[in-house]
């Protein structure tokens, strides 16, 4: 019966030293927050705002990914699902100019364009985007960010909805 007891002895012990070290580190928490550095809380990250030049400080870019607004489209001769979307795009300012084709029906075709822009206040250019469709195009509608397109008189695809001021 001897070993029983100092079993018991034992587990007391542990119990006894892992209610002193619970107390202690509850203490030391409580006086951290007490008396702990006089460094203001922390904010959440300020939202970023668009710069009208180029800086040269090192913070960080924050992209974002925005549409893009269409220029002019064209049809390629050689494959008749792609066309070249000429797209409006800040010079220095965006990366990934990216279209593509999320939905496809017998009349239309319906295409998001993005590009990621880190920076505003730059000057725009025009730059080509090739998209493909899984079926051949044949004049059918486009949606390109919303904004419908058509076939012109001159066999050209155009915005279809104009303003009276365009």
């Amino acid at each position: 019966m001897k070993a029983s007891g100092s079993v018991w002895f034992g587990y007391a012990v542990a119990v006894a030293v892992t209610f002193v070290v619970g107390i202690l580190a509850f203490s030391i928490f409580v006086l951290s927050k007490v008396f702990g550095s006089s460094a203001p809380e922390e904010k959440p990250p300020a939202a970023p705002q668009a710069l009208s030049s180029p800086s040269t400080s090192s913070t960080p870019r924050i992209v974002k990914p925005t549409p893009a607004g269409t220029m002019a489209v064209q049809t390629v001769k050689a494959n008749r699902r792609q066309l070249i979307l000429i797209v409006a795009t800040p010079t220095g300012c965006a990366q990934k100019v990216q279209a593509v084709p999320y939905a496809e029906g017998a009349g239309a075709v319906a295409v998001r364009i993005t590009q990621r822009t880190y920076r505003g206040g730059c000057r725009w250019k025009a730059e080509p985007v090739l998209v493909t469709a899984k079926a051949p195009i044949n004049g059918r509608t486009l949606l390109l960010n919303g904004v419908p397109w058509t076939i012109g008189a001159d066999g050209e695809y155009e915005e279809a909805l104009r303003t009276a001021t365009s």
